[in-house]
């Protein structure tokens, strides 16, 4: 099941909605069936036939649990919906819910003020001071303390609902009746408001707390502006190196405190590269889908393999280009439908949409996203009203800006006056009061607006204060929703205003870029290919149209070079009337750039045709003539000049004799169409002897064999292979003349045969992993051009979408009707585009004749080297082109590699169970390491409650909640192995025993066990022997004993130390440790609460510990019980010197409603002398349904348990009821006490 789509509220949900539906394709993609529960009918993208099954249903507890039972669901994803599914995240885990992902634990750690802040204390993390909101005083204390501005907002927030800045005595006053009306059951919080800060957006997606993917934007507004009404710039334009790094490893800490396993998203202030983070959310966010589009990393398929366990791939590659590259989201309003609406930006969320546009800076990008958005650009006035000296300081440089681009000014009058005074001339405009003057129209700001004289109304408030109802006029109000009524285009924030005028200096051309648009498939971006032996069959044969036809499909397949291989039929360019018959030919018939070969014969052997590019000696019959022998060819190695290139089809001895001949003429050569393993073999040699010699490859040689198609033309399977291993020997791809030959034995040759499927082929073989992107372009672009001396085409590029099915024209040979995946979208040549999706956008005139351009080259180069693709150059000359088999090949940013490429990734395998985790001393997390080193209860007997302060408390519940992240994710940690537990129990006991031997068990430790019916006790043997000897197996003792005090007495004898497991009626310590902090991490903290102690107080030794803790807190006690089984005398004396309230009650139903802990005990049979009392009092007390149903919503139930008759099974379904939970929180708890213990001899 996957929850969706944000709040029922225009405007706020489709960003969620996007990323739901990504996950449930992504789900489908990994043959996973899915439902959808979807409340929003506002999110139409859900269509119904994107998941198996379709709810349009209420997100909430009972419904979300009827649908996971009628559906049988494995598993419920709350991470894509926004807030709403957050919130039940609780409450659906506490009801055996598997909830896919972070562990709702910790998203509840995450939202809750108390929670999360003790967690970033922990990890040092900074956060803005803050404090929760308990009464008016206490509220205008801590604001005159921190400092006015400051924030007040709920723990749980949704859409920045509630949240609001006030900047006096005065506006918290007049607020925070609203507030706590708006959110009854959370707490208010008060948060110090930084101004001026920098807010940073960061998501993240992480594996069981490791960070594999992140993204850092930053918004254009300073911190006050809901997110989702911000201006996002993506990648970072403006900040610093170091706010950078400090961001990186702040969300590295918190992704592994939280244990998280998905995405999230942290929001940070940032000034003087200070960081502060303001709010951390576990869930998708409204930046994903424009962080995913830009990035072109899809962050919520990634999320969604990591919560399913599938492998994630940690920081895919990016195709984005390094430089020349901006996204900028901004927001779209609906003031104009909002009568009384102030238009201004605050905390809390007011945009209906979004708009993002892409563009080669920040400036191209913002006004090209504003211009969507319906933002009309000023054509002549502008007016000017800016609040603060501040923002009139920070605004003149664009003020400035504005009038050198001609625009008239018109201003307030304090904004007036500021600009006149720093030599800005400007119109005074103000808001009168009778608008009936006719004298005065021309300077009234009302009838501006009114007739449209205004182009633009750049209005800066003093302070973005939190929105008055619409009976609270001010000028500045009334102008603002003027312009919004007129549809006068208005900017209120300083930073936009700022932006805009620069963007409106800079540009003003909107022409359609290929930066400006992303598509749903894979796009990478080449540049443009090279064919260098392209065979033309016609090429000197009059009015032939072969080499028009050719040039056609070969921009259409990204070829923005050809070379012509000088061959033809019946002849090919061999003299200078042949040479001159195919310049006509290709005169306003060239579709692309080409170059011209010279055919070598017996006949031109002393010849050099002019204006050609290379010489080619053929020695395969083709078409036309070829070289008898080698001799002839040898001819040519004298006389052609060195500067050209002379290439050759030469195989089997002819080729050992070329490769000779270069040897001794100490020049280079050129292999094309290499077909066999023996001459690949003697190419790599001659490469390894360093002679000067290039090869080639015709693709079909790489994707048809002998045994496939029958024809000898093509290598065997076994040499097929050989050549893909033998890559780094290989320099180029190229067509060749193997298709044209394949299609004359069938009788169907074509000019163009095997041109169209090249590419395709390649792209195909790229994302299936045996070839890499970088191997194309170095074979097909970067060694075709230093061969050949080819010159730089400037502004072409060939447009491939990688995963986009192509089908094989029927005319194209083998492969026809073949699908393949990679097709060219566009083709770029020289800044034109020249082909688009099965368009061409060329007359034949476009392609320019390279042939002497490259002599031209060549003369001025001694020594060409190429650029491997590995960090390192080689020459051209050198052993080999490119990397070895054993060189790493990095990413470019200008390509992509498919998944399952030859670049190295780091895969993490989810799915595999953890291994527990042994740790050595020194590499202990540093977070336990920390704690262990200065342990206080390091070899103390814990005898008493008593004995310890609340700092120490403090640290025994960090430790407690590292113990919990280390047991949810590792199982366990062996801090101590080899250390031996004793555990002598003279009392019944299940869970203390049992929880302190699961601890040691947990810790690496082994348990010896005893009891008082089986051990010597039973011979007489005493208390103090007992503990002498179990002191000589052991290195601590776990005790319980019938009388009070006993621990205490064991501890006088013992060697080690002692833990006191409950002595009678008088403490049990570390069942009160347990409680304090489960009451911790069920409601966030102690401070504040109504907790009620319900049951036997008298003889409970539970509440008699427990109390002596919560004395440490800010609380107020109830004390519930018979009048017989009261809180002891000396108890109640000890809370009154401490000065904790407490108040004393025989009904229960007198304060169940205000009660936020009730902590029940059970009437203890063992401990009355009297049966008939007993049963006079033991149902004294019974929690049933009816009575929860008086109870608040957010409290909770607990009960150090075995209960008896004083809280119904019923109630074990309420998610109220704690004890259960509060067993496990014991386990954490006692692993911190037994390695705090033994921490020092660690």
């Amino acid at each position: 099941m996957v929850l969706g789509s944000g709040v029922y509220r225009i405007g706020s949900s489709v960003e969620f909605d996007w990323c739901a539906v990504r996950a449930i394709r992504t789900l489908r993609q990994r043959g996973i069936k899915t439902v959808m529960v979807n409340y929003n009918p506002e999110t139409v993208s859900t269509d119904y036939d994107e998941a198996d099954r379709l709810y349009f249903e209420n997100i909430n507890l009972e419904r979300i649990l009827d649908i996971y039972e009628i559906e049988s669901s494995s598993g419920v994803v709350i991470a894509m919906g926004g807030q709403t599914p957050n919130n039940i995240a609780l409450p659906l885990h506490r009801q055996n819910v598997k909830i896919l992902g972070t562990s709702p634990e910790m998203i509840d750690t995450a939202e809750n003020r108390y929670k999360f802040s003790r967690m970033l204390d922990q990890i040092e993390v900074d956060q803005p001071l803050w404090k929760e909101l308990t009464s008016f005083s206490e509220a205008g204390e801590f604001c005159e303390k921190v400092g006015y501005p400051v924030l007040v907002r709920p723990s749980y927030v949704l859409s920045g609902a509630a949240m609001n800045v006030v900047y006096s005595p005065d506006d918290l006053s007049n607020y925070l009746g609203q507030a706590t009306a708006v959110s009854r059951d959370h707490p208010v919080v008060i948060s110090k408001y930084i101004e001026d800060a920098k807010e940073i957006e960061m998501d993240a997606i992480a594996v069981n707390g490791k960070m594999v993917m992140h993204v850092i934007s930053e918004h254009v507004e300073n911190a006050g502006v809901h997110s989702g009404d911000a201006t996002l710039i993506l990648p970072p334009q403006d900040l610093d190196p170091e706010t950078i790094r400090k961001i990186e490893a702040a969300t590295a800490k918190i992704g592994q405190a939280l244990d998280v396993t998905g995405c999230y998203n942290i929001q940070f202030i940032a000034k003087d590269n200070e960081i502060k983070v303001i709010e951390c959310n576990l869930r998708a966010s409204r930046s994903m889908p424009f962080v995913s589009k830009v990035m072109e990393v899809d962050l919520i398929e990634m999320a969604t393999d990591a919560m399913l366990g599938f492998p994630v791939e940690a920081y895919p590659e990016s195709r984005i280009p390094k430089s020349g590259y901006v996204g900028i989201k901004v927001p779209q309003f609906s003031f104009s439908r909002l009568s009384g609406a102030d238009p201004i930006l605050g905390v809390e969320m007011a945009s209906t949409g979004e708009v993002a546009c892409f563009g080669k800076d920040k400036y191209e990008a913002y006004i090209k996203a504003l211009v969507s958005t319906g933002f009309t650009l000023p054509k002549k006035n502008i007016l000017l009203s800016i609040g603060s000296f501040k923002e009139k300081l920070e605004m003149l440089p664009a003020v400035k800006r504005l009038r050198s681009l001609g625009y008239n000014l018109f201003a307030t009058a304090g904004t007036a006056d500021f600009m006149s005074e720093h030599g800005v001339p400007v119109k005074y405009l103000e808001a009168l009061e009778d608008e009936n003057d006719n004298q005065k129209s021309e300077y009234s700001l009302n009838q501006h607006l009114a007739n449209n004289l205004i182009d633009l109304y750049i209005n800066l408030p003093s302070k973005n204060r939190y929105r008055r109802p619409a009976s609270y006029v001010s000028k500045g109000y009334r102008t603002r929703r003027m312009a919004v009524d007129f549809s006068v285009p208005l900017i209120t924030n300083v930073k936009c205003a700022k932006l805009f005028v620069e963007a409106l200096a800079r540009h003003k051309d909107f022409e359609i870029e290929s930066v400006d648009f992303k598509s749903s498939n894979r796009t990478v971006t080449l540049p443009g290919l090279v064919n260098i032996q392209t065979l033309v069959p016609g090429i000197s044969t009059a009015a032939s149209k072969d080499f028009e036809e050719v040039s056609k499909a070969s921009i259409a397949s990204g070829f923005t070079v050809v070379g012509t291989m000088g061959t033809g039929s019946p002849k090919g360019i061999e003299d200078k009337a042949s040479l001159a018959i195919a310049r006509t030919n290709t005169r306003n018939h060239a579709h692309c750039d080409f170059f011209l070969s010279m055919n070598a014969n017996v006949d031109n052997t002393h010849d050099r045709l002019k204006d050609t590019a290379a010489l080619f000696i053929p020695f395969s019959p083709i078409a036309g003539r070829a070289l008898a022998n080698v001799s002839e060819a040898a001819k040519y190695f004298g006389s052609w000049p060195a500067n050209s290139p002379i290439v050759t089809d030469a195989k089997g001895t002819d080729l050992a004799s070329i490769l000779l001949l270069a040897s001794l003429h100490n020049r280079s050569v050129h292999i094309t169409g290499v077909s066999s393993l023996d001459d690949m073999a003697l190419i790599s040699m001659s490469k390894d002897k360093e002679l000067q010699v290039t090869c080639d490859v015709e693709v079909y040689s790489l994707f048809l064999t002998r045994e496939e198609t029958g024809s000898k033309l093509l290598p065997t399977k076994v040499e097929q292979d050989a050549f893909w291993n033998s890559l780094n020997v290989i320099d180029c791809f190229t067509v060749g003349t193997l298709p044209y030959r394949l299609a004359s034995e069938q009788g169907t040759s074509v000019a163009h045969a095997g041109i169209q499927e090249t590419l395709p082929l390649l792209i195909d073989a790229v994302n299936k992993g045996r070839l890499s992107m970088e191997e194309l372009i170095a074979k097909l672009y970067t060694n075709p051009r230093k061969i050949f001396s080819l010159p730089e085409q400037k502004d072409s590029y060939v447009e491939v979408e990688t995963d986009r099915s192509c089908v094989i024209a029927s005319t194209s040979g083998p492969f026809a009707g073949k699908v393949l995946s990679g097709t060219v979208h566009r083709v770029v040549l020289h800044g034109e585009t020249a082909y688009l999706d099965g368009a061409w956008y060329t007359t034949g005139s476009e392609g320019q004749d390279l042939s002497s351009v490259t002599q031209a080259i060549t003369k001025a180069i001694e020594k060409v080297t190429i650029p491997a693709i590995a960090t390192s150059q080689a020459s051209i000359l050198s052993p080999r082109l490119g990397p070895s088999v054993d060189t790493p090949v990095p990413a470019t940013p200008s390509t992509a590699t498919a998944t399952g490429g030859r670049r190295s990734s780091i895969q993490i395998d989810t799915a595999s169970a953890p291994a527990p985790i042994h740790f050595a001393r020194d590499v202990l997390p540093s977070s336990i390491a920390r704690i262990l080193n200065n342990s206080p209860f390091s070899h103390r007997h814990i005898l008493s409650s008593k004995q310890f302060d609340r700092n120490e408390l403090h640290t025994l519940f960090s430790l407690a909640h590292e113990m919990r992240t280390q047991v949810e994710r590792n199982g366990s940690i062996d801090l101590l192995h080899g250390k031996v537990m004793c555990s002598m129990f003279y009392e019944p006991s299940t869970r203390t025993s049992c929880s302190f031997a699961a601890a040691m068990c947990r810790l690496g430790g082994t348990v010896v066990s005893a009891d008082g019916s089986s051990s010597s006790v039973v011979k007489g043997e005493t208390l103090a022997d007992t503990v002498r000897t179990l002191a000589c197996y052991g290195d601590l003792i776990v005790l319980r004993h019938p009388d009070p005090g006993s621990a205490a007495t064991a501890a006088k004898f013992s060697k080690v130390p002692i833990i006191n497991a409950g002595d009678g009626i008088g403490e049990h310590p570390t069942q009160a440790f347990l409680d304090v902090y489960t009451i911790r991490e069920e409601l966030g903290t102690v401070n504040g609460l109504t907790i009620t102690l319900v049951g036997d107080l008298k003889n409970g030794r539970t509440v008699h510990s427990l109390v002596k803790l919560l004395a440490y807190y800010h609380v107020t006690l109830n004390f519930v019980s018979p009048k017989s089984l009261g809180m002891p005398e000396e108890v109640k004396a000890e809370l009154t010197k401490a000065g904790v309230a407490f108040r004393e009650y025989t009904d229960l139903n007198a304060v169940i409603a205000e009660s936020d802990v009730v902590y029940v005990t059970r009437v203890q049979k063992e401990r009355f002398a009297d049966l008939e009392e007993y049963e006079r009092v033991k149902s004294a007390y019974v929690i049933n349904n009816k009575v929860m149903s008086k109870a608040k919503t957010q409290m909770v139930v607990m009960h150090p348990l075995p209960r008896v008759t004083e809280i119904e099974p019923e109630v074990d379904f309420d998610q109220r009821a704690a004890y259960f939970r509060q067993m496990r929180y014991g386990l954490y708890v006692r692993m911190a006490l037994l390695a705090l213990v033994l921490g020092k001899s660690l």
